[in-house]
This record gives C-alpha cells, sequence and structure tokens, in this order.
C-alpha cells in the first residue's frame, strides 16, 4: 500500500480498509476549524485537500448514501472508539485532548483499527480483553472491507447499537406519498409554519407548500418536493432541478427538494445558480441528521457503554 494514499504518514498500515486513510484528514480539518464542527463542514474540506474525483466524490452505497461520506463517518467512529474524538451535541464531531495533538503514522492506524477490532470481538463473544488481545495479535492483518459498504455509526449512538440501518430501511418502505407526508412533518418539525402537501400525482411539480418565518414580523412562501426512488442509488439531476424551479414560479422565496438518495454534482449547481430561486438540497444523509438533531421518529433510551478512553492508560 502506497504512503502517498495515507495523508500524513510516512509509513503505510498494513491493514486496508479504505476508510483509514481519512484519519489524518479528519483529525487535521477538525483542528483547523477550531476543534469541532458539523459533518457538512467538514467534507467539501477533506474532499478538496485529497483532489478526490467527481467520481469519487459522487460514488455511492447500495442504500443510496455517499461512500466518501460514509467512509469520513467510519474514520470519525473509530478515532471516537480509541477516544481522539467524541460527539458533545447531536450532528458535532470535536477533537478531545488526546486527538488535539495527535498525528497518526501507519503503525498509530494499525493499533486504532486492531483495538477496535478487539472492542468488536469482545463485544460478540464475552470473552476476556487479555485472550483476545493475545489471539488477535497472532493473526496477519488482512484487508477488512465490511465497514466500507456497512452505513457507519451515526454520532448520537452507541458502537454497538445504531439506529441508522433502521431508520434508512423505515424511510425506504415508504411509499411515495408517504414520503411527501413525511418530509411534511420535518418542515413542521423544524418550524415551518402553514405547511401543507398537494394532492399526490396531480401537484404539478409541488408536493406541498409553507411559511418559513424569519422573524416577528416577517415570513417568506417556500415550496417543497419530495422525490422518493427505489434502490437502485440514481442521483436527482439537474434537470428535476429545473423543472421544480420552474414549477414554484416567482411568488416562492425558496425551494426545498428531498430525496431519499443524492444530488448530482450538476444539480448541485443548479440549485445554486445566481439569479434564480435557490434551492435547498436536502438528501437522505441530511434526512437522517433532521431525525437525529430533533429526534424524529426515534425513542432515546438509556443504555450503558463501555468507554475506551478511561481504560486506555491503563493499557501502558
Amino acid at each position: 500500500m502506497l504512503v502517498s494514499q495515507f495523508p500524513g504518514v510516512t509509513t503505510p498500515p498494513k491493514y486496508e480498509s479504505e476508510f483509514l486513510r481519512f484519519m489524518n484528514p479528519l483529525l487535521d480539518v477538525l483542528r483547523e476549524k477550531g476543534g469541532q464542527a458539523r459533518p457538512r463542514e467538514i467534507y467539501d474540506v477533506i474532499a478538496q485537500r485529497l483532489n478526490l474525483s467527481d467520481e469519487q466524490r459522487t460514488a455511492t452505497l447500495k442504500s443510496g448514501s455517499l461512500k466518501f461520506e460514509n467512509q469520513i463517518a467510519w474514520a470519525r467512529s473509530y478515532l471516537v472508539k480509541t477516544g481522539y474524538l467524541d460527539s458533545p451535541s447531536h450532528g458535532i464531531w470535536r477533537l478531545t485532548d488526546k486527538g488535539k495533538d495527535a498525528h497518526l503514522d501507519g503503525p498509530d492506524i494499525d493499533s486504532i483499527f486492531q483495538r477496535v477490532l478487539e472492542m468488536k470481538t469482545l463485544s460478540a463473544a464475552g470473552k476476556e480483553t487479555a485472550f483476545i488481545h493475545d489471539s488477535a495479535a497472532e493473526k496477519e492483518p488482512v484487508a477488512i472491507g465490511e465497514e466500507d459498504e456497512a452505513i457507519a455509526p451515526s454520532p448520537q449512538t452507541s458502537p454497538y447499537s445504531d439506529h441508522r440501518p433502521a431508520l434508512i430501511a423505515l424511510i425506504g418502505g415508504m411509499t411515495p406519498a408517504g414520503f411527501e407526508e413525511f418530509c411534511s412533518e420535518l418542515l413542521a418539525r423544524v418550524g415551518v409554519e402553514d405547511v401543507q402537501t398537494t394532492r399526490y400525482a396531480k401537484d404539478g411539480g409541488i408536493d406541498g407548500i409553507g411559511r418559513l418565518r424569519i422573524n416577528e414580523f416577517v415570513s417568506q412562501p417556500i415550496a417543497f418536493q419530495a422525490k422518493k426512488f427505489d434502490g437502485s442509488g440514481r442521483k436527482v439531476s439537474s434537470e428535476e432541478i429545473q423543472r421544480f424551479r420552474g414549477a414554484i414560479g416567482g411568488h416562492i422565496a425558496k425551494g426545498i427538494f428531498f430525496t431519499t438518495t443524492s444530488f448530482s454534482e450538476d444539480a448541485k449547481r443548479e440549485a445554486k445558480a445566481l439569479g434564480k430561486v435557490e434551492i435547498e438540497l436536502v438528501d437522505l444523509d441530511r434526512i437522517l441528521e433532521i431525525c437525529e438533531n430533533y429526534q424524529i421518529g426515534l425513542n432515546e433510551q438509556k443504555i450503558l457503554v463501555a468507554e475506551p478512553s478511561f481504560f486506555e492508560r491503563f493499557r501502558n
């Protein structure tokens, strides 16, 4: 494995999961942003820094989630479990004291990977830590790509009981009409007033309307479209953004486009085109973030989870 594939290292790690290369860039970006940031403030910076192609940036998993962003989330998950990052509140990634000065070389990345592998094995089998450590150390490192295709744990959950796969399955099981109602509910929950859905299949390109209150005296009319796709992973195109903008007319201040997948790069550019009504793009990952931030469709339960960072000093 080439050193160039792993920014910040002089010796490449032995483990070959793709997400491991995002560990140092993630730590670096968080340092530049003062120690904490939201995921969406991080993704674009890392993509630019690593000179990722449009193809790499927009590749999707079977679920429709962006593979690039999912891999960064996996890197975050491993750094959280080993004490480099934490999540002080919904949707915030933060450096711990351990992470603030951390610059990981290949052996450090291997150690993080191995440590989390031990945690998973211990959790699954209930064996003693010493036995796991001794037996795992005898194994040769292999290319483990399980995380590269699975949905990464979100910042709000236990490493071993993640709600996102279930949430994605429930959203995927909605009918197109049900997804429209769901998006209407999301808008109402975040503060949009007078939200109404139009009659399904006879909406002229608009699935609903509402009013976004700016202050006590000013509110703006908004319109939204909710596009539910099947499991093909197809992205929303720029033409679909154009058709939606054409349908909302000149009396709408802002459009919001929801989808169960993601948006093409051309669609993103079209949504922000100068001189036109701006279209806010809400993909599956952002829908999940909204559900988590506002606890929509989620039931919070108290659980006890081992805290790896506490035990770190006892391993030396």
